[in-house]
């Protein structure tokens, strides 16, 4: 570890080191007192600049050129101008869209919820038990208020 008083400028009689140079030394150190310890092998060492930049991850950033950065970045442009006049692109249209339950498909979940928690007997199963309860009574209502009028005569063609 370095200490941040190294890195200070002192105006002590101590000639001045490069703080760089003097961490590189300390790091090397370090790495000779694992190799001695048995710790690291000397084979398995690599230096600092080969530790911080890879050689495999090194050349991401030079593969594109100036001209493809520009087109990227002048098309996420138009794309960003452009989202209100094609409504957006984040829904994938091959993906097909699941329809919401009918109103008789939430009956028949709701009075299959019923029926397995008719013989369960605490406090939060009976309010629950109530609320759906409410709840299916207000779909039927609202079906009711949905029917169409007719009359007895409309079922029969005239001839």
């Amino acid at each position: 570890m370095i200490p941040i008083t190294s890195l200070l400028n002192n105006s002590s009689s101590e000639p001045q080191t490069d703080p760089v140079a003097h961490a590189e030394k300390q790091v090397e150190a370090a790495l000779d007192n694992l190799v001695a310890m048995g710790a690291l092998q000397m084979k398995n060492q690599m230096d600092i600049e080969s530790l911080l930049n890879p050689a495999g991850k090194s050349h991401i950033l030079t593969e594109a050129s100036d001209q493809e950065i520009y087109l990227v970045v002048i098309n996420s442009i138009v794309a960003c101008e452009n989202i209100e006049i094609n409504g957006g692109d984040d829904v994938d249209e091959d993906i097909p869209i699941k329809p919401c339950p009918t109103c008789c498909d939430v009956l028949k979940a709701m009075s299959t919820i019923n029926s397995y928690i008719d013989d369960m007997n605490n406090p939060i199963t009976c309010k629950f038990e109530t609320i759906l309860n409410s709840f299916s009574w207000q779909l039927h209502l609202e079906v009711t208020k949905n029917l169409k009028e007719t009359i007895l005569t409309d079922f029969f063609q005239k001839s």
